[in-house]
């Protein structure tokens, strides 16, 4: 409870708020902000979710859970999630056509026909290929 009585403290005095602006934005009395702050009482989990509004913050932060940090932390783990899995799938894409450039070439040399012709029928069915694979599957 002494975690979580300091971190209110904290959180109010870094916003800039008297007990008495918090506790008329939450519609409480002074004296519960006063009680959450000295470790008397803790915030129902309605008022705790209106701190984590108020103060942008996840109630995990809130109540001390060291896996997890400020919504912001959270957000920009998840983009940088997406941007690695964007990246995976890009380099994905480029060793595929890399290797459906060598099969097609290959072809034609065997094949000894208008390049061209190859080309086109080897690289259109790849290109839907690549791409359903890499974005279904990859």
């Amino acid at each position: 409870m002494d975690q979580i009585n300091e971190r209110l403290k904290e959180m109010r005095l870094n916003a800039g708020m008297s007990q008495e602006e918090l506790a008329s934005k939450l519609n409480v009395s002074r004296q519960s902000v006063s009680k959450w702050e000295t470790g008397d009482s803790l915030p129902d989990i309605l008022k705790l979710k209106q701190l984590s509004q108020l103060y942008d913050v996840s109630i995990d932060y809130i109540v001390g859970n060291k896996n997890f940090d400020k919504k912001e932390e959270t957000q920009e783990t998840s983009k940088q999630n997406l941007l690695k899995k964007q990246r995976a799938k890009r380099a994905l894409k480029g060793i595929l056509w890399g290797t459906a450039c060598m099969l097609t070439a290959f072809g034609m040399e065997v094949l000894k026909q208008d390049s061209w012709v190859i080309a086109i029928f080897a690289a259109v069915p790849l290109h839907f290929l690549i791409n359903y694979y890499i974005d279904n599957k990859g």
